[in-house]
């Protein structure tokens, strides 16, 4: 009897230890975003928006491509298999089955041909990848992509190619209210303020760990940080040099960076006269101490470059560097008949890189010549630099989402493309071979040699490569680092 009255008062006991402690709640799981840019214009991932940084950042949680890029090759995402032709003029593409839009559609073939028609039809930046192509709808699970010449690069072209539900293609303010088959789905969204989105738990890979993640836009970068010391935000990227070391001496901030396959370019317009002269785009570039800025202003986050594209990109190449020679600089601008008393305009879509246009403006004051900033917003700089309405033009990065050099020199080189009014037959011949060719080793060869026209003819100055910086609260974990610019959300959570 006693014994049984000893088991009764130690449960008892237990119970009034478990009353007395109690468990601890499950940490929240919502993210907040501190976003480097001032607006979103609309989230239409196939229209005038689709490569710019912020919008690429949130789209890659929404919508979902045929074929993924991961770790430098191409792995399945709605598209669970595929096939080439011998001569790869024909593609042959399967789809997983279970793949839902948000708004319940199954995803079908109809709605990559869709896609593909949209992205087309509405002439912005990944047109130009798409043309060339033919789409046909042989079940609802399978489809052909053909073309009259080889598309050795289309699976990375697929990898940026965002499939939409083809009823709602023609919808003309499908930005505002997009739907996708992504692992998040939009609650809300305020140009000027940002962007909620909630888990899509009936995701076909599976339910994201976070409830929900907020983009908040915070074009200011010492803004950002703060806001991710105080807690206000919990992940943010593109950390600026200057504030990695503050950053790093938090205990309750990770920090991390990777190399991207991303890079800066100042394009000159080769349709204004002041920059049709190739002596004038060499000698502005001769002008400008690039290893000194990038040194001084960029030592955690940039390397100087020495070809047009990140050397982690297929197709990547080698050459030889402008040396800095401002005197040299200043007798070629005169001997071409430079007006020394004309201002050059830097348009520039957000001010994330200013540090580094200042420092260039401040190397060509050196010599006479005037520059300065022509900051817009990115919807507005956007529209201006797909109209050429600009002096020179930094693109702050160019992300060469797809790994392979078809993406940015076959994408925006050519005569056709007309993005910097530079145009060269003998590049676009090397261009166009590329593209078509399935040898892959003759396909990296043949943009060695369109490399070096691009560097050698000054299309643009080619200041560094950019290294991504990462900072988080170090209650999270799951963040996977993204040389591609577009943030994997699934796995991140918070934790206690």
């Amino acid at each position: 009897m006693t014994k049984h009255l000893f088991k009764i008062g130690a449960l008892g006991l237990a119970g009034a230890m478990l009353v007395g402690a109690p468990l601890q709640a499950a940490p929240a799981q919502d993210l907040t975003i501190g976003l480097p840019a001032s607006s979103v214009a609309n989230l239409d991932p196939l229209g005038a928006n689709a490569l710019i940084q912020g919008n690429m950042q949130i789209n890659a949680q929404i919508f979902d491509t045929l074929v993924a890029y991961k770790n430098g090759d191409f792995a399945p995402s709605l598209a669970k298999s595929w096939k080439a032709s011998e001569d790869a003029k024909t593609w042959t593409f399967t789809l997983r089955d279970g793949a839902k839009f948000t708004d319940g559609s199954t995803v079908d073939a109809e709605d990559v041909k869709a896609s593909v028609a949209r992205v087309v039809e509405l002439a912005g930046p990944l047109a130009g990848l798409f043309k060339p192509l033919t789409v046909t709808v042989t079940s609802p699970t399978e489809l052909t992509f053909t073309s009259d010449v080889g598309q050795g690069a289309l699976l990375g072209k697929l990898s940026v190619l965002a499939i939409i539900p083809s009823e709602l293609t023609k919808d003309g303010e499908f930005g505002l209210h997009p739907v996708g088959s992504g692992p998040f789905k939009v609650d809300s969204f305020d140009p000027s303020q940002g962007v909620k989105l909630s888990a899509n738990a009936n995701y076909w890979g599976g339910a994201p760990a976070l409830s929900s993640v907020s983009f908040r836009m915070i074009p200011e970068q010492a803004a950002r940080s703060t806001a991710l010391e105080t807690g206000e935000i919990q992940l943010m990227w593109t950390v600026p040099d200057d504030e990695v070391s503050a950053l790093q001496s938090n205990p309750d901030i990770k920090v991390e960076s990777v190399p991207t396959l991303a890079n800066i370019v100042l394009w000159f317009n080769s349709g204004r006269p002041t920059f049709k002269d190739v002596a004038v785009r060499k000698a502005l570039w001769s002008a400008v101490d690039v290893p000194s800025i990038v040194s001084a202003l960029y030592s955690n986050t940039g390397e100087v470059m020495d070809g047009p594209l990140p050397d982690a990109v297929f197709g990547s190449s080698q050459q030889t560097p402008y040396k800095y020679d401002p005197d040299g600089a200043k007798a070629a601008l005169t001997a071409a008949g430079f007006d020394f008393s004309q201002t050059i305009k830097v348009l520039m879509n957000n001010n994330t890189y200013s540090p580094l246009v200042e420092a260039i403006i401040a190397d060509w004051a050196r010599i006479g010549v005037k520059g300065e900033i022509d900051l817009q917003e990115p919807a507005v700089g956007t529209k201006r630099l797909l109209a050429l309405d600009w002096d020179i033009a930094i693109i702050q990065p160019v992300v060469t989402s797809t790994g392979d050099a078809d993406y940015t020199l076959g994408r925006l080189y050519t005569c056709a493309a007309n993005r910097t009014a530079y145009c060269d037959p003998s590049l676009d011949k090397l261009l166009n071979q590329a593209g078509a060719e399935p040898d892959q080793a003759k396909r990296a060869d043949l943009y060695k040699q369109a490399g070096k026209i691009v560097w050698d003819q000054a299309v643009g100055m080619y200041p560094m490569n950019v290294k991504q910086v990462w900072a988080w609260s170090s209650k999270l974990d799951g963040v996977a680092l993204d040389p591609v610019y577009k943030p994997d959300l699934t796995k991140v959570h918070f934790v206690q």
